[in-house]
């Protein structure tokens, strides 16, 4: 009766989308991800629906949200697009049936799984020791939302921000790590994330181990020593080599080396990390810049050093920095 073609790790994500989808908090975003798979799957798609109460139940439940949706846009050219969404939602609701009904009587357990979230502030770094013996370094600005137990045949998390991980081996229960709309899935490695919600680009660099990066439309398979760059815009991916491994793992230990990196880019890692209030202005901002501020060191005595390299000038008011003028060198 069923046709519906999607491997473990695309239901746990496809599930999250929906309940949002039902839910009514998904963002635009999510809502044209759930869309595309939904024309991607269209013809392989058979409803999975056991008799017409269950249908009519879901039906009425999810055109309810989505006149809501439709009652709130002003212009015809908005109506329009979520009546064409509207459209599609009987084919998402057998997708909700299949995934809500069948995937917990394969795995009943899952329902009494409890999910936590653990944030860092400005400056604040926590260690977050995972029942399956993996670790998770996470550095500041940053949060992961993660169950109480996996039990189920895969390990999954929700995160944001950085963080450095250190995965325990199960060549049975692979790990995922959702970022946005893409997904890292491991056996048993060790790799750091950037994904921040105020930069274009999702990194992730792979120390040891191996690791699958998707979007669900572009795929890499990293190596030790390489890292994928996604550009969260256009979607592309690019690999790279990781210059200096040293420089990636020692960040989760509070010792942050730049290699040609820009000097703005620097001053917003700073400002994140060591909860700092540096501004630049001038010149300065776009040049390139090589150099370590050392677990311990204070934040003012590496913008010395910076600012001596650039030939800029530095302003202290109260907690406060301003680096100004300078020239790249």
């Amino acid at each position: 009766m069923y046709s519906l073609v999607i491997n473990d790790m695309e239901k746990s994500y496809l599930k999250h989308l929906i309940n949002k989808y039902i839910s009514g908090t998904a963002t635009e975003e999510e809502r044209n991800e759930l869309l595309a798979w939904y024309r991607t799957e269209e013809e392989e798609f058979i409803s999975p629906y056991e008799n017409i109460e269950e249908e009519e139940y879901a039906k009425e439940k999810m055109h309810n949200v989505l006149l809501q949706q439709i009652n709130k846009q002003k212009d015809t050219t908005n109506k329009l697009r979520y009546v064409k969404i509207a459209a599609a939602a009987a084919v998402l609701i057998g997708a909700f049936f299949f995934l809500y009904r069948y995937l917990p009587t394969q795995h009943p357990e899952a329902a009494a799984i409890v999910f936590s979230t653990v944030t860092t502030q400005r400056g604040e770094r926590k260690i977050i020791k995972l029942t399956d013996g993996s670790v998770i370094y996470l550095n500041a600005g940053s949060f992961v939302r993660l169950p109480s137990a996996f039990n189920g045949p895969l390990r999954e998390i929700y995160f944001e921000g950085e963080a450095f991980f250190e995965i325990a081996k199960d060549k049975n229960h692979p790990f995922i790590v959702h970022t946005g709309k893409t997904r890292t899935r491991v056996l048993g490695t060790s790799f750091n994330i950037t994904a921040r919600n105020n930069q274009p680009e999702i990194t992730v660099a792979l120390i040891t181990g191996k690791v699958a990066f998707t979007d669900g439309k572009e795929k890499s398979d990293l190596l030790p020593g390489h890292l994928v760059a996604y550009n969260k815009r256009t979607g592309k991916l690019k690999l790279k080599t990781i210059s200096n491994i040293e420089a990636v793992t020692n960040r989760h230990n509070g010792d942050y080396e730049y290699n040609n990196v820009k000097v703005a880019a620097i001053v917003e890692d700073l400002n994140i990390n060591f909860n700092a209030n540096i501004t630049v202005a001038g010149a300065v901002k776009n040049c390139d810049f090589f150099g370590r501020i050392k677990q311990g060191e204070s934040v003012e005595s590496f913008l010395k050093k910076l600012a001596t390299i650039e030939n800029a000038k530095i302003i202290k008011s109260g907690t406060g920095y301003l680096i100004k003028g300078g020239g790249c060198n």
